[in-house]
Formats: structure tokens, sequence, C-alpha cells
């Protein structure tokens, strides 16, 4: 069981656990190593290069080079080929990280301001307890500032589920301690893959009402609360084989 004493909260614990109590147990109490993807390292690739693309001290500008031959240098230096199962598997999601980020390029170069911030690490208190995480990127606006994160997936839907809105909501909370009150004057979210961009209204009742649920999901991690929650994405979840609920679900299918 996780000690109060060195546990801390941040975004991606709390997804996990509302997607799965049990896949949270194997990962943050048992310490069970987790499997590389391509998918993930398609969006930690990308996220790489737009860190540095927007960097303050790193970007084009200070460097003095063009633009966009800077941007597929970047992908170039900052590819990551794990977690593919074949070298074509592994040059195909180059192309569409190429081609997510041509598009995001052509929709923001003009105008382009480098951030104030890229990679920005957050460790604020939050309901008694440490709240850990960081930023993609922070922009500088007239009134305050901008949270922006990065999208690789391909989901975009009308109405987000509940792990996907608590998201804006944490980095909200923790953006004004960091920043100061008042100061996050937008949440938004850049979709690379569907070329959109969410931008969040946050108002105070999501905001005591996200807490509530994120002291609830506290106190069942320390009453040690971890049920199985069996879905479609079982067969991919490397800790099945650890999972008597998969099992189960397996063999009452089979039985149909």
């Amino acid at each position: 069981m996780e000690k109060k004493s060195t546990f801390y909260l941040s975004y991606s614990k709390i997804s996990t656990y509302l997607k799965c109590p049990l896949r949270y147990k194997y990962i943050y109490v048992d310490n069970l190593p987790t499997i590389e993807r391509g998918y993930f390292s398609l969006g930690n690739s990308v996220h790489k290069v737009l860190e540095k693309f927007y960097s303050p001290e790193e970007n084009f500008l200070v460097l003095k080079k063009k633009p966009y031959t800077y941007l597929l240098e970047l992908l170039d230096l900052y590819w990551i080929k794990n977690g593919y199962s074949s070298e074509i598997e592994e040059k195909k999601a180059k192309e569409v990280a190429k081609s997510m980020l041509t598009s995001y390029y052509r929709r923001n170069i003009f105008g382009f301001r480098p951030a104030y911030e890229v990679e920005s690490a957050f460790s604020v208190p939050f309901l008694g307890l440490e709240l850990k995480g960081r930023f993609d990127r922070i922009d500088s606006e007239e009134d305050g500032f901008a949270i922006v994160d990065y999208k690789t997936n391909s989901f975009l839907q009308e109405h987000f589920r509940e792990e996907e809105i608590l998201q804006p909501v944490i980095y909200r909370i923790a953006g004004e301690e960091k920043y100061g009150r008042n100061s996050v004057k937008r949440v938004s979210f850049h979709y690379l893959r569907k070329e959109k961009q969410v931008n969040f209204e946050i108002p105070l009742t999501l905001i005591e009402k996200s807490k509530r649920r994120v002291e609830e999901i506290v106190n069942n991690i320390f009453k040690g609360y971890f049920p199985p929650n069996v879905n479609g994405n079982c067969s991919n979840c490397e800790f099945r084989g650890y999972c008597e609920a998969y099992a189960l679900s397996k063999l009452s299918r089979k039985s149909l």
C-alpha cells in the first residue's frame, strides 16, 4: 500500500484509477513495469519537437534557422523508435508525426511567439497532498497566462469523459497555485490529428465538484479499494495475465 508520507497526486495517477483501479494498483502499488507502446513513442516524440520549437531559448528565431527546416530537424533528432512491432509500422508512424507537425506549423507559424515556458514542472498543495505534473506549454498573454496541452491521439468527442475533463480542471488549479490567483486565463487542448483547439471554460462549481471526486479517489486508494474494470481495452493491457476478472470474462464468453 502507498504510504501517505510519500504519496503524491498527478493527473496520470487519477486518470489511471478512473479507467481501471486494478491497473492503478499494478502500476503504483505493486510497481509492475509497463511496456513500451508505439503510440506513446509517437506522442512523446511530437511533444519533444514542439517543446524545442516553442522554447524561449531554443526556438528558430534565437537559433536563426528556417522554421520548417528546423521543425523537421527536430523530428529526426528526437524521434523515438521504441514500441513498434516492425520497421514498417515505425516508418508509418513517423510519417503521421510529420503530417501532424506540418499541419500544426502551417496553422500557427504566422504570428509565432515563443512560449513563456515549456515543459513547466509544478508541485503544488492540493487537498492536503502534493500535486505534481508538467504543463506542455505556458503562453504569456496580456492579462495572464494560457496553459496549452498537446494531444496526439485520434479521439475528440463531443462530450468528454470524466477523466478527460478532470485534466483541464487540475491544470487550472495547479496553474493558479504556481502563477498566482486568477492568473490562468485559458486552458487549451490542441488536438494535432484533428486540427482542433478546445478551450475549456472552468467555473468554480466544476472546480469544487472535481475536488470532491479526486478526494473520493484518494480515499479509495488509501482504503486499498482496487476493483477491476473489465472492458474492451482489457485485451491490450499488459497486466491481463495477472487479472482474474479478465480470465473469468474470457471463460464466460467461451461458454456462450
